[in-house]
């Protein structure tokens, strides 16, 4: 399936402009001792427990309903509050799942790339399922105005927005350097990456096929 990319030239820009705001903060999260960095990644995760469990449950994933429910009751008590991934360390991986991907398995198309300020590449579908999961957002509803948890995600790194994009920032940092168009390299590893999450949520095994050969067929797509 190739990949549709009309707004090339503006999405181009919006990732040089999240290079350079995300930048300085990757640079702090790289520089936080190890054992903070740790603990501010499992908080990250289990504040994403109950938008996956929800988006489990619009699947009709069950099965991932119940082991995301189960990872976030012991995570919060016996992790100090989801400062510890107790469950990771004991085999129980986090499931996807969000309303990107739910709107996915009802059907609704994935519509042309863009590439998001601050949260980074998305294809239309999952840019509003993105707005869906962040309004949502546990630490939103714990601080009562989502608009206050979004700025403090940019901020302070300690929401799952902000935390992961920064990651993901640090850790392409040497992709960037030593790559010939680092536009088509992120690109190709979202949709690379999106596909692998996309084929779980209809029950088939993850794969990391190529973008532009992967025979996964969008329900909602063009045929």
């Amino acid at each position: 399936m190739p990949i549709s990319d009309p707004g090339e030239a503006r999405n181009r820009q919006v990732l040089a402009i999240n290079q350079q705001t995300l930048g300085p903060l990757s640079d702090v999260v790289k520089r936080l001792p190890g054992p903070v960095h740790d603990r501010l990644h499992d908080l990250n995760s289990n504040l994403k427990e109950p938008r996956i469990f929800v988006n489990d449950v619009l699947q009709l994933r069950l099965d991932a309903a119940a082991t995301t429910a189960g990872r976030f009751v012991l995570n919060t008590t016996v992790g100090v509050g989801g400062l510890f991934d107790v469950a990771g360390r004991q085999g129980t991986g986090q499931q996807s799942g969000d309303f990107g991907q739910t709107l996915f398995v009802w059907g609704v198309s994935d519509g042309p790339y863009v590439v998001l300020p601050y949260m980074g590449p998305a294809t239309t579908r999952d840019a509003f399922g993105s707005i869906v999961d962040v309004a949502a957002d546990p630490l939103g509803w714990l601080i009562g105005l989502n608009i206050v948890s979004t700025v403090t995600h940019v901020a302070v790194s300690a929401g799952t927005t902000s935390l992961d994009a920064t990651d993901r920032l640090g850790q392409l940092k040497q992709a960037e350097d030593a790559s010939i168009d680092f536009y088509s390299f992120i690109r190709s590893g979202y949709y690379q990456t999106r596909r692998a999450e996309l084929r779980e949520a209809v029950g088939l095994p993850r794969e990391t096929e190529s973008p532009a050969t992967s025979g996964l067929d969008d329900p909602g797509g063009d045929k």
